[in-house]
């Protein structure tokens, strides 16, 4: 079902522009058992960002969908999320209350995406978006012209599903956090950014965002927007993700409330030992051969 009909202004109001299919590869949304419209970045072949408030609670698999650009029935291809690990600071007994502290997690998927050839019932070739120590560090983006994010609006005038059918892309400059006030930037933690005046007398908020959206520049995933509300009342809406490059790389290590644990986790993040050690022969095998090397001798004596 698409919803970009909404109020018949949707789909020509928003701001930004259309975003291309090779753009955007590493998108995946889905609808949580909440009712709630969430999206989420692919950053392994089978393991997705996103927010901890979309999924906190969850008991049950859950499809995630990627591979297209179009909220649609029937479009696009799925995976089910077995696992979800949220990250251990995040605040869920005063969600609705407090402001929301590292309000991420990851979801561990059934099956791997393909990252080399285009899946049946995809539009364009999955990818993942880079992210983790190897980021470039937010001082250095300041001048970055290439930061960007997308989405279908379904975080605006309080609608739970996308006001648009096609996916948006809107262009955003990361500001020193000097040029943003203090009360907005909760614990540090939230990216100062410039965009356009979203606002609008007629049509109310209309910037492509949802929660989930992910701020990517120069490749680099760097901003998750966490705001609940789109008041924003603990921070500019993103979280900075420089921030977590632990959790990220590390995730179950640096996580609780992992739900329904299953072996293909430990076993995606264990290594195989460098070498083989040589086994000792047991007691008993020793003691055959060495009646064999002694009968051997005898013989040669006699």
């Amino acid at each position: 079902m698409g919803a970009g009909q909404i109020g018949g202004f949707a789909t020509l109001r928003f701001l930004g522009r259309k975003a291309e299919k090779s753009e955007a590869q590493y998108i995946v949304y889905y609808l949580s058992h909440a009712m709630m419209f969430c999206v989420g970045i692919i950053i392994e072949a089978n393991v997705v960002l996103t927010p901890a408030s979309c999924v906190f609670g969850e008991k049950y698999k859950f499809e995630i969908f990627a591979g297209t650009h179009l909220f649609l029935e029937n479009t696009g291809i799925s995976r089910i999320v077995n696992n979800i690990c949220m990250h251990k600071g995040y605040n869920h007994t005063m969600r609705w209350k407090d402001c929301n502290s590292d309000n991420l997690a990851l979801m561990i998927l059934d099956r791997q995406f393909s990252f080399y050839k285009q899946e049946e019932g995809a539009d364009y070739i999955i990818n993942r978006v880079r992210y983790g120590v190897s980021s470039p560090s937010i001082s250095s983006l300041y001048k970055d012209r290439s930061c960007k994010f997308y989405g279908w609006g379904s975080r605006r005038n309080g609608y739970l599903i996308p006001l648009l059918i096609h996916l948006f892309r809107m262009d955003v400059t990361v500001l020193p956090p000097e040029y943003c006030g203090r009360y907005w930037n909760y614990q540090n933690k939230y990216l100062c950014i410039r965009q356009p005046h979203c606002k609008s007398e007629t049509y109310g908020a209309l910037c492509p965002d949802d929660v989930g959206s992910a701020i990517v520049c120069s490749g680099f995933a760097i901003g998750m927007m966490t705001s609940r509300l789109v008041d924003r009342p603990c921070g500019v809406g993103f979280s900075d993700l420089t921030k977590y490059s632990k959790f990220l790389t590390c995730g179950v290590d640096d996580s609780r409330d992992v739900i329904d644990h299953e072996a293909v986790m430990e076993f995606d993040y264990t290594t195989k030992p460098l070498f083989t050690l040589h086994t000792v022969p047991k007691t008993k095998d020793v003691a055959v051969k060495t009646k064999k090397k002694t009968t051997k001798s005898v013989s040669k004596r006699s």
